[in-house]
């Protein structure tokens, strides 16, 4: 019966330490993404205002066109959906 309490102490060591080593790689690894997510924001490479600010220029007036139509039928197709749950 001793053979069996070594043997339990042995895997819950064991286990311990996958336990501890499995918590470190994870936080130095959610520290590693945290920090590139921070250089990335600070260094602009999440700005996207430029291309928004000059879309109207590229667009042609058909893709207008087609975006208005879109959206007007977006808007018909809420008010009949209003319609018919009232």
């Amino acid at each position: 019966m001793e053979h069996f309490g070594k043997k339990y102490n042995t895997r819950k060591k064991l286990m311990n330490g996958i336990l501890v080593l499995e918590l470190t790689v994870g936080i130095i690894v959610s520290f590693t993404l945290l920090g590139i997510f921070i250089w990335a924001a600070k260094s602009g490479q999440f700005d996207d205002s430029k291309k928004q600010m000059d879309g109207l220029l590229f667009d042609s007036p058909e893709d207008l066109q087609k975006a208005y139509e879109k959206e007007q039928k977006i808007k018909k197709m809420k008010e009949q959906k209003s319609k018919c749950n009232k």
